[in-house]
């Protein structure tokens, strides 16, 4: 078992507490707000908060199980924050009369950026939903939701950060959904560009969406996910005890090194169905190219009847560049594609309780930067994230979603996608042309399902609050922050943060 010793939370806690804001419902004040249509005007409350709790579900009957840290003072700490009567729902959904149907008029005033408006009124938001895998330590649940750098434009890890490269892989396996106001249609034009709907008044109109903050696999630099899923010269095992250093002492680069390597080690027992990694000279002897690999993805899992798809990349490895094999890394397959998995696993699950009562319209944001060390064309990741997806759909039973649309990306991205959700034909594949169809100019969602939630991702890493800070032109990031108020719901010293946590238990 590892073993905690100090939970990343301690740096944390030294923070300045937030001053409390008072609500309109706690407070007594009747907060005016310039409603039209009250039948329409979303939510005017903030449910209750509940707190992190874990649940039976087991990622495949193949999977071995995680590796449970052990509870530290900081665990407890962070549970005795809530109240114990919201510890009943731990998870609960959207109240069943909002939709992403229908443009409304917002309290937002049409001079305000609406980031700097919710900032300034979080006490009008939700907290965001975070679902987890089973190994993630829950104490680094709220450390990576708390202490991520203001920006993290292609850099990780560098000196003075609290999260390390391999925290930053961890975060991979946490992802964050927020309940937010869009006040404008998002496009792309050599960059992400953005046209607000059109005032009603003095005020801003919008529409309630879910943002999902999965964290997509990192392959910006070599210092993430290709540490991660890369042979060694030796074997790659299970670390038994290490210990969780504060930020101060990971400035020091022997301890940072050293803990990085015990988490790496960690989240490969938890990847592979053998718990390890074989060294580069035993994992050669039966490499494939990058070519190849992805021609086993596409003909013997994707395009084809499969269902043991952990079982069949098992233990299968490639080479990263067609290189010397001496200076170019061999990564592991199955690692990748069991991480693609824990994505769409973590994501959709969560979102199938947040919307019980309405459904959903799934969107899928393809990484570009993020598989920078791949290629932006290359088509052997798209075949990663569909195997994965694949798997996930073959183990779960899909009630909630009603569209899953492509992302923009041509190529494999498209097709290999396709291919993997033939496994569910209640679902309808649509693009994002006939997902916005409607000839209106500054509103062109077309519901294809009333009473749905319209479901965007935020493509961000694990190391930056971009969303709050980013003001960049063409950055997603930078749009996504500006224009919605997922950034409100995601303030790093929100006192109900991490109030709605779930952890899947692994098996």
């Amino acid at each position: 078992m590892a073993r905690l010793r100090d939970s990343p939370v301690k740096d944390v806690e030294k923070k300045e507490s937030p001053k409390k804001k008072a609500s309109p419902e706690k407070s007594g004040i009747t907060k005016k707000t310039p409603v039209k249509s009250p039948a329409k005007r979303g939510r005017k409350e903030s449910p209750g908060s509940p707190l992190t709790s874990r649940t039976s579900r087991s990622q495949s009957a193949t999977r071995r199980p995680s590796v449970k840290l052990a509870n530290s003072e900081t665990d407890h700490s962070v549970r005795r924050k809530v109240r114990p009567e919201v510890l009943k729902h731990p998870f609960r959904p959207v109240r069943a009369n909002i939709s992403s149907d229908d443009l409304v008029e917002t309290s937002v005033p049409k001079a305000k950026l609406p980031r700097n408006y919710w900032i300034a009124n979080q006490e009008e938001l939700m907290p965001p939903w975070i679902a987890c895998s089973g190994f993630v330590p829950p104490a680094m649940v709220e450390f990576l939701m708390r202490c991520k750098k203001r920006t993290a434009l292609g850099v990780k890890w560098k000196k003075g950060d609290k999260i390390t490269n391999m925290e930053g892989a961890m975060h991979t396996f946490v992802t964050s959904i927020e309940l937010a106001w869009l006040h404008g249609e998002r496009g792309y034009n050599k960059g992400h560009t953005f046209t607000p709907y059109p005032p009603s008044g003095k005020f801003r109109t919008g529409r309630q969406v879910l943002i999902s903050n999965m964290i997509h696999q990192d392959f910006e630099t070599d210092e993430v996910m290709m540490k991660v899923s890369a042979l060694a010269d030796t074997k790659t095992t299970l670390t038994a005890d290490f210990d969780i250093p504060q930020s101060k002492e990971k400035q020091l680069d022997d301890v940072r090194d050293k803990y990085d390597d015990c988490l790496r080690r960690l989240l490969v027992y938890n990847l592979t169905a053998d718990g390890q990694l074989p060294s580069i000279e035993a994992g050669s002897a039966s490499a494939m190219s990058r070519s190849q690999a992805k021609t086993f993805l596409a003909d013997k899992i994707l395009k084809v009847s499969c269902n043991d798809i952990l079982e069949k990349v098992r233990n299968k490895f490639f080479w990263m560049s067609a290189k010397s094999k001496k200076n170019s890394p061999l990564l592991s397959l199955e690692i990748l594609v069991t991480t693609a998995y824990h994505q769409f696993r973590n994501e959709m699950d969560a979102l199938e309780r947040i919307c019980k009562h309405q459904g959903y319209i799934y969107t899928f944001s393809a990484p570009n930067i993020f598989i920078g060390e791949f290629g932006s064309k290359d088509g052997l990741m798209a075949c990663i994230y569909a195997a994965g997806l694949k798997h996930y759909l073959q183990t779960t039973k899909l009630e909630k979603m009603r569209v899953f649309q492509m992302p923009e990306v041509p190529g494999e991205w498209t097709s290999m996608m396709r291919a993997a959700l033939k496994v569910v034909p209640k679902v309808r594949v649509m693009t994002k042309q006939e997902l916005y169809s409607n000839e209106h100019s500054s509103d062109t969602y077309s519901p294809p399902y009333a009473g749905t939630m319209l479901v965007l991702h935020n493509c961000s890493d694990g190391f930056g609050q971009n969303i709050q800070y980013e003001v960049g032109a063409g950055s997603l990031d930078a749009i996504i922050g500006r224009f919605t108020s997922a950034a409100g719901s995601l303030l790093n010293d929100r006192e109900d943060l991490v109030s709605m946590v779930w952890m899947h238990s692994e098996s």
